[in-house]
């Protein structure tokens, strides 16, 4: 097991009750309201205390909320089915890539999913999108290699366009970010709603638009250049490639 986080708790008494409890920082204020299993065990004498909280269930209650939207909005498109949880894997923290499972954060979700469902007036709609965005970039790149694209490359490209879009991320430079500028163009013809819900009819017409201006890119690599020159010219700046 490997700690990434040691920190000071306080164990009181709860009242006039027989139980006690441990407090711990307000970082871990996404864990409020989930049971817990507390495991107890000695090492070289020492007793140490484990804390398991049980927020399986509400991550993949709301991953599967997600993934039911995209569904929909991806539904013009192609049937995406259903989430594919043999592909992911559900740990607290994401600190890198790797290879196997797509790694979803437990943390992020959680956060997410508090920030949603309460909506405190210090967090505002750009907040709550912007909360989930890694998760949603990999359930988008999850949903667009189901899409019939011949390369990993633009499946994913188109993925992190729509995940992007959703949660206000700007592009920037390379390959991937001239796909996500080009989708974004074909998008707001269609859909200029800077808050658009990922099950609204303009939406799922406006990804189906931007989808099959990447796909005609794909099969036409000239044509995908002269649309990389254009951008690179509105941009202003040279391009570099992924």
């Amino acid at each position: 097991m490997k700690i990434f986080d040691m920190t000071k708790v306080r164990i009181t008494r709860l009242g006039d009750s027989d139980s006690v409890g441990i407090s711990l920082p307000v970082e871990y204020e996404k864990l409020e309201g989930f049971s817990a299993v507390l495991e107890s065990a000695v090492d070289d004498g020492r007793l140490v205390l484990l804390v398991r909280p049980e927020v399986e269930p509400a991550v993949k209650e709301t991953v599967n909320e997600l993934w039911r939207d995209l569904r929909l909005l991806f539904s013009e498109i192609a049937d995406v089915g259903e989430m594919p949880w043999d592909d992911v894997v559900i740990v607290w923290e994401v600190h890198e890539a790797a290879e196997g499972p797509v790694p979803i954060s437990a943390a992020e979700v959680l956060t997410h999913r508090r920030l949603y469902h309460t909506k405190p007036v210090d967090w505002d709609k750009e907040d709550i999108r912007k909360s989930i965005h890694d998760t949603m970039t990999k359930l988008c790149e999850l949903a667009a290699g189901r899409l019939g694209f011949k390369s990993r490359l633009f499946a994913m490209a188109f993925g992190d366009a729509v995940a992007n879009k959703f949660s206000m991320i700007s592009c920037t430079y390379g390959t991937l970010d001239v796909i996500c500028e080009i989708f974004s163009e074909e998008f707001t013809r269609i859909d200029d709603d800077r808050y658009w819900p990922l099950t609204s009819v303009p939406a799922r017409a406006a990804v189906a638009a931007g989808y099959r201006k990447i796909k005609r890119l794909e099969d036409d690599p000239q044509e995908f250049e002269k649309e990389r020159a254009r951008v690179q010219q509105k941009w202003g700046f040279p391009l570099q490639s992924h």
